[in-house]
């Protein structure tokens, strides 16, 4: 399975071995009011002068999808506290070990620019069972 993610959106996908990538699944973050569109905390208000901790709701139901995979490869974009791939992957070191082992690599790249098969691309440089 492959994550593309950043802080608007999560999208998981399996069976790489396709030609298009098949989308299985779309997670959005916490925004009952649809304000931000984009990763928030519901208690935002409460961190003034420092940045609110991630949401983790978003990375719980990222993570249900991704029970049953063998292989995974997670994509994202920015460094640090600006990551959502790298929340993401603390996550799951953190709270789902048993997910967290199957992460076979996580990349760094221009979300704005990426395409299907390029995230084919990617996931066939890390993936034993993609052929």
């Amino acid at each position: 399975m492959v994550v593309v993610v950043d802080h608007h959106i999560a999208h998981v996908y399996q069976d790489l071995g396709e030609e298009v990538p098949k989308l299985e699944e779309t997670v959005r973050p916490y925004d009952p009011f649809h304000f931000h569109h984009h990763l928030i905390h519901k208690k935002e208000a409460h961190y003034q002068g420092e940045r609110a901790p991630e949401e983790k709701s978003f990375y719980e139901e990222i993570s249900k999808g991704l029970s049953n995979a063998n292989e995974i490869v997670l994509i994202g974009h920015g460094v640090g506290k600006s990551s959502a791939v790298d929340h993401l992957a603390q996550y799951l070191r953190t709270n789902h070990h048993d997910i967290a082992r199957h992460v076979i690599a996580t990349e760094t790249v221009d979300l704005s620019a990426l395409s299907d098969p390029e995230i084919e691309a990617i996931a066939k440089r890390h993936m034993i069972a993609v052929v």
